[in-house]
């Protein structure tokens, strides 16, 4: 009897030491996961500081890239690829005329009857007035088709919600993505800091002449607005920027993106539009 009660007792014993173990495992592998968010969350924020001070320096020779082309650097010993796009060079889904949506629609192989159709829809969905365009759809159309929603019959809250568009598929939506924005509110592009999508939507523009712009672009070692060396300084207070940071972790690579909208207040340089993350690619 004294034998099993000492077995037991060591039994009890080893059955706690290794939940302990395995509690202590746990508590170590969330704090090192916690680690690894707040090192990332740290990293980006800084990466996008610095991004936006180089943004807001009025020195046209001193002007930060803002039209999408990729640039690699190392920062506190981490591998980092930064994108910014000045929203400006893309088309607002809330400002952008009937021209311009049509020739984004075109430029992507939809016929004429699928484009007026699409267009019209976009047309209606912000829209605040009951009336229908001649190829669009409002409230009862959606009802009809079987969904359980209308349009908004107001602004496009963000570029996503265009899928919400009756007749987008997600292939169609994914050819025009890189071109639109809901951040310039501007009824035009600007070519300088425009992607290949949204350059491809202007009035007599084919590939081959884009690929030419573009190839032009990039040859310089910075493109934005008034991005000419020499001349009086530039602002670019009032306009939006996505910058996009891509971190090299042991895991994987990390995505952190910020929209900000600058301004001319030194006290409060810019505002922060809209913050997410990006599922990490491998």
């Amino acid at each position: 009897m004294p034998v099993l009660t000492v077995l037991w007792g060591i039994g009890l014993l080893t059955i706690a030491s290794l939940a302990l173990m395995w509690t202590g495992n746990i508590s170590y592998q969330l704090a090192r996961n916690g680690l690894e968010v707040a090192t990332i969350n740290a990293t980006a924020e800084a990466v996008i500081h610095r991004t936006i001070l180089g943004l807001s320096d009025p020195r046209r020779d001193r002007a930060w890239r803002s039209d999408g082309v990729a640039q690699s650097f190392v920062f506190d010993g981490q591998s980092i690829t930064l994108v910014v796009q000045d929203e400006l060079g893309r088309i607002d889904l809330n400002r952008a005329d009937t021209g311009l949506l049509t020739g984004l629609f075109r430029s992507v192989g939809l016929s004429l009857e699928e484009v007026s159709g699409t267009v019209d829809k976009i047309l209606d969905w912000r829209d605040s007035t009951p009336l229908k365009h001649a190829n669009g759809a409002k409230e009862q159309d959606y009802r009809l088709a079987g969904l359980s929603y209308g349009p908004r019959n107001g602004p496009f809250q963000s570029v996503e919600e265009l899928m919400l568009v009756m007749g987008m598929t997600p292939a169609l939506f994914a050819q025009v993505r890189p071109a639109l924005t809901v951040y310039s509110g501007r009824q035009f592009i600007d070519p300088q800091v425009a992607p290949r999508e949204a350059l491809l939507a202007l009035p007599d523009m084919n590939p081959a002449r884009v690929a030419s712009i573009i190839a032009e672009r990039t040859s310089r070692p910075f493109a934005g607005p008034g991005s000419d060396p020499g001349g009086s300084p530039i602002s670019r207070g009032g306009r939006a920027y996505t910058i996009r940071t891509e971190i090299a972790r042991p895991s994987g690579v990390v995505v952190r993106e910020a929209a900000i909208r600058l301004t001319d207040n030194p006290v409060q340089p810019y505002f922060m539009l809209n913050w997410k993350s990006v599922a990490s690619v491998q």
